[in-house]
């Protein structure tokens, strides 16, 4: 750049620079139509090498020239570097975007973009001392070597393992169907108009005050060092950490906020100084932020988009907004020759401002992208999603807005006047008859008191009282025919159902009938739930069966479980909320509440998973995956992602979930990109180590049937070995006599 602009004001003055900077801009975007066109055909990776080798042979060429002809020369490396070195540059960045997966390449692409600002700075160091000693004709045949050697790295680099795309549509088609693919087009032409009037105003200062060639490429050279070593601390300090800490969108709106900022400045205090500033605080971090977060944005985008339509965006894109910016100018130097440079400026600053509003955009576009691409990775919702958001929905909402009385006296004269009821009836009074019926009226059952409550008038009996009598009878017979007799299930009888749900024998029938009176009985089924004193195995099923009632009382309910000691009990409220939230979208969960919950759990996890490690190698031989703490770890990450399904677009995040569990680096590492930009940071931080584990996010999106079995069978009390034990015990107890140290105490 410094040989290029050095040696052209040398030679012509700065008027003449809108109209070569429009006229290469131009060339540019008739060339990026033919580099696209070899890209799809032969693959970034393949073409890189020739490029740079084009780009050499070009060098030299005008290298020879500059001797004889030094203006055609000028006009020849103008054209040469604006067009087709900026081919050359796309290509480049092309490779690097294919090598990587999302989340791999926001870890690498910085450190790829720092070297290459170190090289900046190593070229800006030689041009600066090189103008002194060496003709510009040389150092230009010295570029021609520099590249070189760059087709020989690039054709070490390799291209990407994947295969390649069997059919590509054309860049214009595509541009044509992705609105994230315009919107990243326009960015960069926007981008580009800005720069292209701020370079003109800030050359045309340059050449105002240096006259000579070698006093141009010095001070270019100085100009372009200075860039060098600013970029490269900018990159080096606080790339990674400002797409971290800002986010990717935060980080390439920076670019367009400096635009503005320095045209602002330059605009209040004119001269060269300003000029500087003006073109290298927006090089600066146009060269190492904005580079670091652009780069990313095209990662989530498929090859077959990709290819045909990057080197349209950067280079076409880029030389449009550049020709723009170039027409602009020239028009206004021909209009307004005397006030041309504030001009300029305000058109310069209200780009930068546009581009501001073009970055909002673009976040929700590239978290789209991410989830398109989850989608184009053959991954099925269907794999990780265990849950029915269908069944019992309808009737569930229908009876959960009837009112509760209502519904009583019309389950009373289903009592009394459904077909199904009577014929039920009918089949019990034939089986007591069966096995002595009337002939043994002393005989005690639930099938007599089902014959004697029809021969006594209702008005003596309270049938009620004989159906708690036979529910809390340890008769699991008459249990179950009072369960039969009474459906659907009076609440004045819930409370008395709930307990047989602890035993196996009656837990279905029980459960079955509960889930049909679910949704006006959900005060009962949530005190349950939420009692401390409620056997264990009432409180899993009572879970359950709230699982199919999708009202807001009932989601408040499960969201105050999430706070119960027992882990189990809180996975399993959990599960039961994503269920409702599917069944009724309408409702929605305490986005705090639920992201706490997830925090809390993550740094739980993530404190036994670190101490598991940490003794790993000193204590134990069995792998750190296949410990029980693993195995608690994997659960505890598992109630996590369930938690964040709650709170988060779910279609996405279940494919972004799948990803990581995928032996697909560049799947797993989508995955986690898609998280890192929608997970709040705070929960990051602790959930973060634990996705990184392969293992471990494999084993957490295992589906939520196969992770409550394994928690139901861990809850189960198991045998003790007292022998085993006491054996145990009194070998220590001996050792420790043995040594005769305080332990023996």
């Amino acid at each position: 750049k410094a040989l290029r602009d050095g040696f052209f004001l040398s030679h012509f003055a700065a008027d003449a620079l809108p109209l070569v900077m429009g006229a290469a801009s131009l060339l540019s975007v008739v060339l990026v139509f033919a580099t696209v066109w070899v890209l799809r055909r032969f693959t970034p990776a393949r073409c890189l090498p020739v490029f740079f080798a084009g780009n050499a042979l070009l060098f030299l060429v005008e290298g020879v020239l500059a001797y004889s002809e030094p203006r055609v020369a000028a006009v020849s490396l103008f054209f040469h570097t604006t067009s087709f070195g900026a081919v050359v540059v796309s290509s480049f960045w092309s490779v690097v975007n294919e090598r990587f997966d999302p989340h791999t390449a926001k870890l690498v692409i910085g450190r790829i973009a720092g070297s290459a600002t170190l090289g900046g700075v190593l070229g800006g160091i030689a041009a600066w001392r090189g103008a002194a000693v060496l003709a510009v004709p040389n150092m230009v045949l010295v570029l021609g070597l520099l590249n070189l050697v760059c087709a020989v790295g690039a054709a070490r680099i390799g291209g990407s393992a994947r295969p390649r795309p069997k059919a590509e549509q054309s860049a214009l088609a595509v541009l044509g169907e992705t609105p994230y693919l315009r919107q990243l087009g326009l960015l960069v032409g926007l981008v580009a108009f800005a720069a292209a009037v701020y370079d003109y105003v800030f050359k045309a200062g340059a050449a105002a005050h240096f006259e000579t060639d070698a006093a141009l490429v010095s001070f270019f050279a100085l100009f372009y060092l200075g860039l060098g070593v600013a970029t490269f601390l900018l990159q080096s300090l606080f790339a990674r950490r400002s797409l971290r800490i800002l986010g990717l969108a935060v980080t390439v709106a920076l670019l367009p906020g400096m635009t503005i900022g320095v045209g602002l400045l330059a605009l209040t205090i004119p001269g060269l100084l300003s000029a500087v500033a003006l073109r290298g605080g927006t090089a600066v971090v146009e060269s190492s932020l904005y580079r670091s977060g652009y780069e990313l944005l095209y990662t989530p985008i498929p090859e077959e988009q990709k290819r045909p339509t990057k080197a349209l965006i950067d280079v076409g894109g880029d030389k449009l907004g550049a020709a723009a910016g170039a027409a602009f100018a020239f028009f206004i130097l021909g209009a307004v020759p005397v006030g041309a440079t504030p001009l300029l400026l305000l058109s310069g600053i209200a780009a930068g401002a546009i581009a501001l509003l073009v970055t909002a955009w673009l976040h929700r576009g590239y978290v789209a992208t991410l989830a398109s691409s989850l989608r184009a990775g053959s991954i099925s919702i269907d794999a990780i999603d265990g849950i029915d958001a269908v069944t019992q929905a309808t009737v569930a909402d229908t009876m959960a807005t009837i009112d509760r009385q209502d519904v009583l006296q019309s389950l009373r004269q289903r009592r009394s006047f459904d077909p199904a009821q009577a014929a039920a009836l009918e089949r019990l009074r034939q089986d007591a008859t069966r096995r002595g019926g009337h002939a043994e009226p002393e005989r005690s059952g639930p099938f007599q008191r089902v014959a004697r409550a029809q021969e006594i008038d209702t008005g003596e009996v309270d049938d009620h009282l004989l159906a708690i009598s036979d529910l809390r009878s340890n008769d699991t017979r008459r249990q179950r025919a009072a369960l039969e007799l009474h459906d659907p299930l009076p609440s004045l009888l819930v409370a008395h159902v709930l307990p047989l749900l602890e035993d196996a024998r009656t837990a279905p029938a029980a459960f079955a009938a509960l889930c049909r009176v679910a949704p006006v009985n959900v005060g009962i089924l949530l005190d349950a739930a939420l009692r401390a004193r409620t056997p264990i195995e009432v409180r899993r099923r009572a879970i359950e069966v709230l699982a199919t009632v999708a009202t807001s009382r009932n989601l408040d309910g499960l969201v105050r479980l999430l706070r119960d000691p027992e882990f189990e009990l809180r996975f399993r409220a959990a599960l039961a909320l994503l269920r409702i939230l599917e069944r009724n979208p309408e409702l929605s969960a305490p986005e705090d509440t639920l992201f706490g919950a997830a925090g809390a759990e993550a740094a739980a996890s993530g404190r036994q998973w670190q101490t598991r490690l940490a003794l790993d190698e000193r204590l134990v031989e069995v792998p750190p995956h296949e410990s029980a703490v693993a195995e608690r770890v994997m659960h505890g990450l598992a109630y996590v992602l369930t938690l964040l399904l709650c709170v988060l677009d779910r279609a996405p995040l279940r494919l972004a979930l799948l990803a990581l569990a995928s032996e697909e680096s560049r799947q797993r590492g989508t995955g986690l990109e898609y998280l890192d930009n929608v997970l709040p940071a705070n929960l990051k931080r602790d959930l973060w180590p634990l996705l990184l584990d392969d293992q471990l996010a494999r084993g957490a999106v295992r589906s939520e049937a196969d992770l409550l079995a394994d928690l139901a069978d861990a809850a189960r009390p198991s045998e003790i070995d007292l022998a085993a034990l006491r054996r145990r015990l009194e070998t220590r107890r001996a050792r420790s006599r043995s040594r005769d140290t305080p332990e023996a105490l």
